[in-house]
C-alpha cells in the first residue's frame, strides 16, 4: 500500500496534531479485483434480468416486483392445508420455515413440479413432524390455488379455489 510522502510540519508551519491525516490509497491490484468483482456482479444480474428465471436468485428478474395485477381480475396465492386424525377437516398451515421448513415462496415456486410429484408433499409432512414434534403428525397435505376476484381493485368476495396435489400417509 503507498501513501503519499508526510510533508515536513515546520515547513508547512502546520500544528501536526490539527492536520489530517493523508489518504491512504490503494494498489492498482487492489483497484483492479474490486473493479473486477464490481463487473462480474453487473454482468450476472443483466444476465439475470435478461435470460434468467425467478430460480437465479439474487440475480434472476425477480418478477414478483416487476409486475401488478390487472383491476379487474384475479390475485392467484397458494395455500398449504393439512388434516390430522383429530382434525379430519382441511385447514391451512402456514407456510413458514417455522412450521414446514420452507418459505412461502419455495412452495408457489415448486407449484408444477408437486402437481406432477405429488409425494412431494410429504416431505413436508416429515419436515413439519421434525420441527414441531409435539404437534399432531399430518395424516394428509394438499396444496390449494387460491384466486381472489377483483373488481376495480377491490376484492368482490369471491374466492375460487382448486386442489393441485394431494398427498395422504401410507
Amino acid at each position: 500500500m503507498r501513501t503519499r510522502p508526510k510533508p515536513d510540519p515546520a515547513a508547512t508551519g502546520a500544528d501536526p496534531a490539527q492536520r489530517p491525516a493523508p489518504p491512504l490509497l490503494l494498489s492498482s491490484g487492489r483497484r483492479a479485483w474490486r473493479v473486477g468483482l464490481l463487473g462480474g456482479l453487473a454482468v450476472l444480474f443483466l444476465l439475470g434480468s435478461v435470460v434468467g428465471q425467478d430460480d437465479w436468485w439474487p440475480f434472476g428478474p425477480w418478477r414478483m416486483f416487476a409486475t401488478s395485477s390487472a383491476p379487474s381480475g384475479a390475485v392467484i396465492a397458494f395455500a398449504v392445508q393439512v388434516q390430522t386424525e383429530q382434525q379430519p377437516q382441511w385447514h391451512d398451515v402456514g407456510l413458514s420455515p417455522a412450521s414446514i421448513g420452507l418459505n412461502r415462496a419455495e412452495v408457489e415456486g415448486r407449484s408444477g413440479q408437486i402437481e406432477a410429484h405429488p409425494q412431494m408433499l410429504g416431505t413436508l409432512a416429515a419436515s413439519h413432524a421434525r420441527l414441531r414434534p409435539d404437534d399432531e403428525p399430518w395424516a394428509a397435505v394438499r396444496l390449494v390455488r387460491r384466486e381472489t376476484v377483483l373488481a376495480d381493485r377491490v376484492p368482490t368476495g369471491e374466492v375460487r379455489q382448486a386442489e393441485i396435489a394431494v398427498w395422504r400417509s401410507p
